[in-house]
């Protein structure tokens, strides 16, 4: 997560505090969300190339409870959700929080691949497919737009629920936008978009939607109403705001994070040359393999000198990838600097370790 923009102000907030008091003779609860949210939620989504209206949107708390909240409501105990390998962790612990069978999709630079998909919908009967199509988690690609075609094609033919999620769809590192939502290719089809204030705006923002059909947005409101009767509306006023400065906002996050992107890669090439990565379009992670060795043992390695990592199975839906690690852009540049000297004095400890163990043959 980043720090707060310089427009979370005492102004904005002084403006929405203004608009929240015009709203305290009213009884406060609305479980779809504030109305006003949801409309620019809508302009949001139809300005990204999939036309909405208000009554598709659920607002939420956050883009963790919106798949959480559907992964509940979906799947009973044993049922499977296909997943990408590798993926969100949140989505495998919203998984695994119901009980469900997990189900991993293969992926390649292109992101999951479309041929993994429909093998799985034909033969193995997922009750939910959850993807994240845009900037992925942890892998930084893009799908491209004619494989999002495919995969709509493949939703709307088995009417499987689907989750498209596009958290960190907002931050571009490249001056060319992402492709439209998996949806705009059949926007009556069961998919879920899921999106988020929090990564392009601010974590303690905890505002999040789900875009779906009306009938299945109503489903899933009535079951939210059950878990908390709705989001906090004074949060949502200040979303609301922010969401008409998306734009200034979106450029700032592209100044802020690309030439840490651009110090990153140059303190990995010279502290940890043997380590190798593809440069992302977006999103705020790396997704660095080893040359050798464990992530999980190296992680154990950097915490001792007081740096985190996140190793490669705790993004797998089947524990593989031991030999890659997730780095975030998301810290200023001099901590960034000084993590990466930690990370590389831990290898330095640890690689003597892990030679000889033959590389592992993952291919992502």
């Amino acid at each position: 997560y980043l720090p707060a923009p310089e427009r979370l102000s005492p102004a904005l907030l002084a403006a929405a505090n203004e608009e929240l008091a015009s709203t305290l003779e009213h009884h406060g609860y609305a479980p779809h969300g504030y109305p006003p949210l949801q409309e620019a939620i809508a302009e949001h989504l139809t300005s990204r190339g999939l036309p909405t209206t208000p009554k598709q949107v659920l607002v939420t708390n956050g883009a963790q409870q919106a798949i959480s909240l559907a992964t509940a409501f979906l799947v009973q105990r044993g049922e499977a959700v296909a997943l990408e390998n590798p993926t969100y962790p949140g989505a495998i612990d919203a998984a695994t929080a119901v009980g469900a069978q997990l189900i991993p999709i293969p992926t390649g630079m292109d992101g999951a691949r479309v041929s993994a998909i429909a093998d799985i919908l034909a033969n193995r009967n997922p009750k939910l497919v959850y993807l994240n199509p845009t900037f992925h988690n942890p892998t930084g690609t893009v799908m491209p737009d004619a494989a999002r075609a495919e995969v709509a094609r493949l939703i709307e033919r088995h009417q499987v629920v689907t989750i498209d999620d596009r958290a960190e769809a907002e931050l571009t590192v490249g001056g060319e936008p992402p492709p439209p939502p998996i949806a705009a290719h059949a926007p009556g089809a069961p998919i879920l978009t899921v999106g988020s204030m929090s990564k392009l705006f601010w974590g303690g923002l905890r505002v999040g939607w789900i875009r779906a059909p009306v009938p299945l947005v109503s489903r899933l409101t009535g079951f939210k109403a059950v878990l908390d009767l709705g989001t906090s509306l004074p949060g949502q006023v200040v979303a609301t705001h922010l969401l008409h400065d998306r734009e200034a906002v979106r450029r700032e996050r592209r100044q802020m994070i690309t030439p840490r992107f651009h110090l990153l890669e140059e303190l990995l090439s010279e502290l940890l040359p043997t380590w190798s990565w593809t440069r992302p379009k977006g999103g705020l992670l790396l997704w660095v393999r080893l040359p050798s060795g464990s992530a999980r043992e190296l992680a154990v390695e950097a915490r001792r000198l007081g740096v985190a990592i996140l190793p490669g199975p705790t993004t797998s839906p089947d524990l593989s990838f031991d030999n890659h690690v997730r780095l975030t852009v998301s810290r200023p540049p001099d901590v960034l600097a000084e993590g990466i000297r930690r990370l590389a004095a831990a290898w330095d400890d640890y690689a003597p370790r892990a030679e000889g163990r033959g590389e592992l043959e993952v291919i992502v």
